[in-house]
């Protein structure tokens, strides 16, 4: 059993590792750009298809592959954390909502690496975290 134990703690070490790393690059965005105007054509092509219909089908799957024994509550606490980091660098360097929805994507892809979930559009969410850029529209 000890085993077991310490392959699911090699594995939560790389999936925070992971985050980490995402976490960084949102902290190396170039903020100045993020201009009222900017924000909202962001906000704007988040919540229209193809974007939204791709989020909502990614995270409708990865709510379906959890159950008690993948997803604990400790689960549940850490991608809180997570989250709540998450938004406030963005509240920091943008004053706005969009802090909601980049937490949101967090949690997201936390949530796919606990329940080992992989899909093609998640992947490009997950590219435009490692360039720098907050997603939107079509990937």
């Amino acid at each position: 059993m000890e085993k077991d134990n310490s392959l699911l703690y090699a594995c939560y070490i790389n999936d925070m590792d992971f985050i980490d790393e995402l976490i960084n690059c949102l902290n190396s965005i170039d903020y100045s750009e993020f201009d009222e105007e900017y924000i909202y054509e962001l906000l704007d092509s988040r919540d229209s298809d193809p974007f939204d219909a791709e989020w909502c089908r990614v995270n409708k799957k990865i709510n379906s592959l959890k159950n008690d024994k993948n997803y604990t509550n400790l689960n549940k606490e850490v991608q809180g954390k997570i989250r709540e980091k998450v938004f406030m660098i963005i509240k920091k360097n943008t004053k706005s909502e969009l802090s909601d929805y980049v937490s949101d994507d967090f949690g997201l892809i936390y949530d796919s690496l606990i329940v080992n979930y992989k899909d093609e559009w998640l992947n490009k969410l997950i590219k435009e975290y490692k360039n720098r850029r907050i997603p939107a529209g079509e990937l």
